[in-house]
């Protein structure tokens, strides 16, 4: 998961009262946005993600011992990290000319994708000088390009006998540095989104890619009737809903789906306990 405006993705968060598929991640975020714009420090922000966890994260009870040490480290760190407000990334047309010489469309979008996270390393830090030290599975998955593991070191070792990487001396380090970056020449493609990578440069060469009107991410479709991706299209279906327990109070979340809970784990447990000392109780005396 890549947040290019970390202000605007906290913003959302707190509104939409939702956390993403990666918690830590959407924490460490928060906590930042809690001590950069509001001057909050490490008790503050401990409290708030704590509260926003126990609210609005399911799986949160699970295991609360957990995430209550997660918390703490991250509301300690987050006066250490940047909050970073980076509305997208410019590729120029030499760029562009270079990835299209390669004429291998999945190198393309391999090297468009090592060239996106390169450059969006440069604006985060100056000395960055080109290198991408997001792990192998992740860049192919931003690609777009399933294979094994064998093949992925296959494709970037291609790259690099084209002399557009270059990897590092030391050989237990699987960072690699593009070589082809062209800030002088003319901006022709703004990223403003980095989930779906192998999609914006399809998109770019002309393939048939849309914008999800619900989440914003590239899909492929093969009609102008579709709207939603996906994921989207079934949110309704697989989205959990809050609801109050029928004897202690507390709001806790299920399946949309489901209509009959009326309690929550602990109260449900303890009914069933109850239940099932009164049948005993029932039995004993009818066999008396």
């Amino acid at each position: 998961m890549i947040v290019l405006n970390e202000k605007v993705f906290a913003e959302e968060c707190l509104q939409k009262k939702s956390i993403s598929d990666k918690p830590f991640y959407t924490l460490s975020i928060l906590a930042k946005y809690y001590y950069h714009y509001f001057g909050y420090r490490k008790s503050k922000i401990t409290e708030l993600l704590t509260d926003f966890m126990e609210k609005y994260y399911p799986k949160y009870d699970c295991n609360k011992s957990m995430w209550n040490e997660s918390i703490e480290k991250i509301s300690k760190n987050a006066g250490k990290y940047t909050l970073f407000e980076i509305d997208g990334v410019w590729i120029s047309e030499a760029e562009l000319e270079t990835i299209a010489n390669i004429h291998n469309k999945v190198l393309e979008r391999l090297a468009f994708t090592l060239l996106c996270l390169a450059k969006l390393g440069n604006m985060k830090n100056s000395k960055n000088n080109g290198w991408v030290n997001n792990n192998a599975k992740e860049v192919f998955s931003l690609a777009r390009i399933s294979c094994s593991v064998a093949s992925r070191y296959e494709r970037l070792g291609e790259l690099h006998n084209m002399s557009l990487l270059e990897f590092p001396k030391r050989i237990d380090n699987l960072s690699c540095r593009v070589t082809y970056i062209n800030d002088d020449s003319p901006k022709k493609l703004f990223i403003t989104d980095f989930r779906e990578l192998g999609y914006e440069y399809r998109k770019y060469c002309g393939e048939n890619y849309i914008k999800c009107q619900e989440c914003g991410r590239l899909f492929k479709v093969n009609s102008r009737h579709y709207k939603y991706c996906t994921l989207c299209k079934s949110e309704d279906s697989s989205k959990d809903k809050c609801i109050i327990c029928a004897d202690c109070g507390r709001a806790f979340f299920v399946s949309s789906k489901n209509n009959t809970v009326r309690r929550c784990k602990v109260c449900q447990c303890k009914r069933n306990k109850d239940r099932k000392k009164v049948w005993y109780e029932k039995q004993k005396k009818e066999n008396v």
